[in-house]
């Protein structure tokens, strides 16, 4: 952990200093493009070694692991003891979370790396095959599945009984929960394999275009965009009035949620395609140059940085002072956030990609 000097050491210094120290590392058999779901004293999380792993949330000890067919970069949804989760062999699986006893597997047409969302009782998800799925979380039936015209390497995010997603065909969808009819497309210049978030009725996501977006989420028409350097693969979450999310071009941005001004930016040295997530006063996100930042959300200065010696493309959540993350070496860490509390930003608070005990199920 390195971390920057300061000219005075204040007692809240003093307690940052312990910020950044391993509580745990657990490595699994493969690379780690999944990203962390932690409830109930469990950590779910999916592996390039074709497996689903629930792991001890104070010391990383594995309590069951669930193989598939293919590789799992799909984040895992847990929702009234039920894993929720997508591998690439096309199938999305519904788990016991207990034991990892497989209750049912749906059949998509293409890889399920779309990490699955679950409310009222419906599960939602995008398939490589160029569809949107929603089917029953109890039994896994087919509800509907609307085609788009592109592969789906974007999560769905359900607010106001609306199913958000985005589309390498380079359209954000908007789709009735209920039904699957389509209120409206937004188009881009570019494959939105960004996830979306909405907060206060605005729909916020990221576009192969190099542009962060603001869309009305009633009527899909642009409040504003904010262009970067290079490709948005990086999902944004919404805190205190900003937007917090990585680019291609190395950089974290924070951007205010009704101009879409850029309120500070901070560089790493490669490719950010990890999503930020918010605990306190503080901005976790990882790069692909190794470490994962811990950013102060005001001003956009480094507390402190983990090097974790590969990719860190994974979404971190932090639950009880602990931020838990996954690094390409396929190595799990937690570590101690140094803040108090758990990810309040609203990517984990509507349960997309990764999200804690907060959240469980409900529009």
């Amino acid at each position: 952990m390195t971390e920057d000097d300061d000219d005075e050491v204040t007692e809240a210094d003093l307690l940052r200093r312990r910020a950044g120290d391993e509580q745990w590392t657990t490595t699994t058999g493969g690379l780690g493009g999944s990203s962390p779901t932690v409830v109930g004293g469990s950590v779910f999380l999916g592996g390039d070694d074709d497996s689903v792993y629930a792991l001890d949330a104070a010391t990383g000890e594995e309590q069951w692991r669930f193989q598939t067919g293919d590789f799992v970069e799909s984040a895992p949804t847990v929702v009234s003891g039920a894993v929720f989760v997508g591998s690439d062999d096309r199938r999305v699986y519904a788990l016991d979370a207990a034991t990892g006893e497989q209750y049912w597997a749906f059949q998509t047409g293409g890889f399920v790396e779309s990490s699955p969302t679950v409310v009222n009782e419906r599960v939602y998800v995008g398939s490589g095959d160029g569809s949107v799925y929603a089917m029953s979380a109890e039994v896994g039936n087919k509800h509907w599945a609307v085609p788009t015209g592109g592969a789906i390497h974007s999560s769905p995010t359900v607010a106001g009984g609306t199913v958000f997603i985005g589309s390498d065909d380079g359209c954000v969808y908007a789709l009735s929960a209920d039904s699957g009819e389509e209120r409206w497309t937004f188009q881009t210049d570019g494959a939105v394999r960004s996830s979306p978030t909405v907060a206060d009725g605005v729909v916020y996501v990221g576009s192969g275009d190099g542009n962060v977006y603001a869309i009305d989420a009633k009527w899909g028409e642009k409040e504003w965009s904010y262009a970067t350097d290079d490709v948005v693969h990086s999902s944004p979450t919404v805190a205190d009035g900003t937007v917090f999310i990585g680019g291609d071009d190395g950089t974290v941005y924070a951007l205010d949620v009704k101009s879409g001004d850029r309120l500070w930016s901070f560089d790493t040295d490669d490719r950010v395609w990890s999503s930020p997530t918010v605990a306190g006063d503080v901005a976790f996100v990882g790069s692909n140059d190794g470490y994962l930042y811990a950013l102060d959300i005001n001003t956009g200065r480094r507390r402190w940085m983990f090097d974790t010696g590969d990719w860190v493309d994974s979404a971190p959540t932090v639950v009880s002072e602990t931020v838990f993350f996954v690094s390409d070496d396929g190595t799990v860490y937690a570590l101690c956030a140094g803040i108090k509390g758990s990810s309040t930003g609203s990517r984990v608070n509507l349960g997309t990609l990764g999200h804690h005990g907060g959240w469980t199920g409900g529009d």
